[in-house]
């Protein structure tokens, strides 16, 4: 039997035996219901939340004698924002005044009697951002997609992590084994998990470009972009890590060592998040923040946040991919010597460098 067959196999297998778990067919439905809801409860609640800030709010207008006059006491900086009522806008100087925007906004439709959730102004920037900057809506997109693939890579990484332990505690594996290479077991059952978190998470981002592509959230539509870079890089990212999680379920001896052999790589993922979030969040555009796209173990949690905030070149997304791409077939050649000693490696917890050594005179 060829190896891709048997890694075809392998990975049928695994999505066959989660497919009959209702626990992953619930959480897919629960998640899209949350996010359904999310884009109805603002535009229930809006009619009250708009009319209490601008009955709330302390502000005084003037009136100017030309759209030119306005911009030049804008850019003086004698006024917070500009008001257009002929063009629907409110524009700001560098940066957008949520609060400022959703009183006038208020005023504007009481005055005109119009009722959400239609909004009446567009929120717009005397300035453009500078390098590193953005409004609120992308900085909010960017961390909740890291968030998003932080959270799907631990979750299906110990998926893998639970998997391999079981089929070892089992002694299953070594019926498996008798048969097949190692490494394409390893492979095999990466990729069938693999594919269901890639399914359950381009389910979740595919309904929230669209939501964001109709505009029911309050966000540029071109975000919808930046929020579809997370299903590839989930892809990527997770068979990244889910190989170093199969080979730290291999060295388990049972499931209640699990957790601690799956330690080191829970903290790696970890570490990766909060190192991307410090750099982007002190500047998105810094040469730490350059060199951490292309990196491996960051660059699946970095780009689509920073590419949501200032954009990513085509060549770093080719470099980044590159790099994660070496870093898959390498880990994957060093992890299957190690996965294969110890899914026969029977009573206590296998050190890692034990396995390695045998890994050497096998």
């Amino acid at each position: 039997m060829t190896g891709r067959r048997v890694i075809s196999l392998v990975a049928f297998r695994e999505i066959r035996e989660r497919l009959r778990s209702p626990a992953f067919l619930w959480s897919t439905v629960i998640m899209l219901v949350i996010i359904g809801a999310s884009s109805v409860l603002p535009a229930l609640l809006e009619n009250e939340q708009q009319y209490r800030v601008a009955f709330e709010a302390n502000i005084q207008l003037r009136v100017v004698g030309s759209e030119t006059a306005g911009r030049d006491e804008l850019t003086a900086k004698k006024v917070d924002a500009l008001l257009l009522l002929g063009d629907d806008q409110i524009v700001f100087r560098a940066d957008i005044d949520t609060r400022l925007a959703a009183a006038a906004d208020a005023a504007v439709r009481a005055l005109r009697r119009q009722l959400p959730p239609a909004p009446e102004l567009t929120s717009t920037m005397l300035e453009p951002s500078g390098p590193g900057k953005s409004d609120d809506a992308e900085a909010l997109v960017a961390m909740l997609g890291a968030a998003l693939l932080l959270g799907s890579l631990a979750v299906y990484g110990q998926w893998v992590l639970a998997g391999v332990v079981e089929e070892k505690s089992n002694r299953v594996v070594e019926l498996i084994l008798s048969t097949v290479r190692p490494r394409d077991l390893l492979v095999g059952k990466v990729i069938g998990i693999g594919m269901l978190g890639l399914t359950q998470l381009a389910l979740i981002v595919g309904l929230v470009a669209s939501l964001l592509a109709a505009g029911v959230y309050d966000a540029p539509t071109s975000l919808g972009r930046s929020v579809v870079l997370v299903v590839p890089w989930f892809a990527l990212g997770f068979a990244l890590y889910a190989v170093a999680y199969a080979g730290a379920g291999a060295l388990a001896a049972q499931q209640q060592d699990a957790n601690s052999a799956g330690q080191p790589v829970t903290y790696t993922l970890l570490a990766a998040f909060f190192i991307g979030y410090a750099a982007l969040t002190a500047n998105a555009d810094s040469a730490i923040a350059h060199v951490l796209t292309a990196f491996p173990l960051t660059a699946p949690l970095v780009l689509p946040a920073r590419s949501a905030l200032v954009g990513v070149p085509l060549w770093e997304h080719a470099l980044a991919f590159a790099l994660v791409l070496g870093s898959i077939y390498l880990i994957v050649r060093l992890a299957g010597g190690v996965y294969a000693q110890g899914l026969l490696h029977g009573g206590s917890r296998l050190p890692i460098r034990a396995a390695w050594r045998l890994r050497h005179e096998s």
